[in-house]
């Protein structure tokens, strides 16, 4: 899990874990710096939400700190960052500006290919005039990570990591034995072991498991990529 490591006292949780919602925790603008054990160090930055912006979702901003999806259109020039969890439209949380992400894709983009805007939000594989800026691609939808030491319990959708949930996401696909076909991570717990395992992000813990043991659980990024940004942006053609 990401934890703050400049000083600030408090910050409203920007791990997966988190929810948004419609209070206002920080001023808008706030910056945090942190660091995870698996995902290394992170920037990450305090909105409001001015759309319906899913986990992963690649999101600008303006200077009142206001944030809706990214565009897809050519040469627009703007910074983005990557939404930490879903957003609705009023809601404030956070976005990630540095470091390694998890953002939503529509291609299986390949490890340090050219990646480029596919669509509002969402990024995929490189397009004249929609290039990205300060990111690296590292993780392509096939990706996968495996963690080890998963506890399963028939007739349960809640799976404990005893070594931690390491390389687990809100909406990686999860497969391994007794893990029911379509499931994924619908939330993970603030202990860095517990996966919920269901079918809609943020939803119920709903699919459940067919035996109860020990397993290596797979973890892999269907819909989505990982990636290293730097403060990032959209391309801008000077003629």
């Amino acid at each position: 899990m990401f934890a703050a490591i400049n000083g600030y006292a408090g910050s409203q949780p920007f791990n997966d874990w988190f929810a948004a919602d419609t209070t206002q925790r920080h001023v808008l603008g706030t910056k945090v710096d942190a660091v995870d054990n698996f995902w290394g160090f992170g920037s990450f930055m305090y909105v409001k939400s001015q759309a319906a912006i899913l986990k992963g979702s690649l999101v600008m901003w303006d200077e009142a700190n206001l944030s809706d999806l990214l565009p897809s259109a050519v040469t627009q020039g703007f910074p983005w960052g990557v939404a930490m969890s879903p957003m609705a439209s009023g809601t404030y949380g956070w976005i990630q500006t540095e470091g390694r992400v998890v953002y939503k894709t529509n291609a299986t983009v390949a490890a340090d290919g050219v990646v480029a805007i596919a669509a509002a939000g969402i990024l995929g594989a490189t397009a004249t005039g929609k290039q990205l800026l300060g990111v690296r691609n590292r993780k392509s939808a096939t990706g996968t990570e495996s963690i080890t030491g998963v506890q399963t319990t028939t007739g349960s959708g809640i799976l404990y990591a005893t070594g931690g949930y390491d390389g687990a996401f809100v909406g990686a696909a999860l497969s391994g034995t007794g893990i029911p076909a379509s499931s994924i991570v619908v939330k993970l717990g603030s202990d860095g072991k517990t996966i919920y395992c269901g079918t809609t992000i943020a939803g119920a813990a709903d699919k459940i498991a067919t035996a109860t043991g020990t397993i290596t659980l797979t973890a892999t990024y269907t819909g989505f990529g990982s990636g290293v940004i730097n403060n990032p942006s959209t391309i801008v053609t000077v003629a």
